[in-house]
């Protein structure tokens, strides 16, 4: 056999191995704290039993690790060119966090639909077939946010990159800001909970909360990357 076969076989395990342990790596250590976290916060402290964690308990942590992987992947450009040093190898992660993210909104989506009523989520209802101004506002954030995702979920896909031009991949990445700007909107409903902290389980803050700051943290350095770059012209 060809050593240079070998070689390039060699070559290719290896970059397929880094891929899943980007793909799978840190979201399934992120999804396994969000879950904990929404375990003890829902179950230990909270109204809920073992018999919701499945369902209801797991959906919460699949939204909240949904959104901060797609946060993630938009916020490690701004923190390669505000710390190249630390951050710019880690650049070629950003298209798997973004996949991941993307395919874990897609599972809240259909987790989310058989416990879309009144004995679930009565804050979401202003009687029991009748969804709240502030809800219905909510739920058309997370319809849109699924679909403006789409565009920069298929510029992450293998090889797209090199068929686009910087013009038309910058834009892309607009769109993704769009996206997460949007799904931060979607967690809105939360907040007439994130200034009752008496009312926390456990003391412990909404998830709603956890993700919105997320959102606005990606957003943040989002806007100094760019505030950054604009002085150094």
């Amino acid at each position: 056999m060809d050593p240079r076969h070998n070689q390039s076989e060699a070559v290719l395990e290896a970059r397929d191995r880094a891929a899943l342990r980007a793909l799978f790596g840190l979201p399934t250590g992120l999804l396994l704290v969000t879950f904990a976290y929404a375990t003890t916060r829902y179950v230990v402290f909270g109204p809920w039993n073992v018999g919701h964690v499945p369902l209801y308990v797991l959906n919460k942590a699949v939204a909240w690790s949904a959104l901060s992987l797609v946060a993630l992947a938009l916020a490690l450009g701004p923190l390669a060119r505000l710390a190249p040093g630390r951050f710019a190898r880690h650049l070629w992660r950003r298209r798997y966090f973004g996949i991941m993210g993307f395919l874990l909104a897609s599972l809240h989506v259909v987790m989310s639909f058989p416990i879309l009523n009144y004995a679930y989520y009565r804050q979401f209802f202003r009687q029991a077939f009748e969804l709240t101004a502030l809800a219905e506002f909510s739920m058309a954030m997370g319809a849109l946010t699924w679909f403006v995702l789409l565009a920069p979920l298929a510029g992450s896909l293998p090889g797209a990159r090199e068929q686009m031009s910087a013009r038309y991949w910058q834009c892309l990445q607009k769109i993704g800001v769009l996206g997460l700007l949007l799904g931060g909107l979607h967690v809105s409903y939360g907040v007439p909970g994130w200034f009752t902290p008496a009312a926390w389980y456990g003391g412990l803050p909404p998830i709603t909360l956890w993700s919105a700051g997320g959102v606005a943290v990606a957003l943040v350095l989002r806007a100094l990357a760019w505030r950054t770059a604009g002085d150094a012209k």
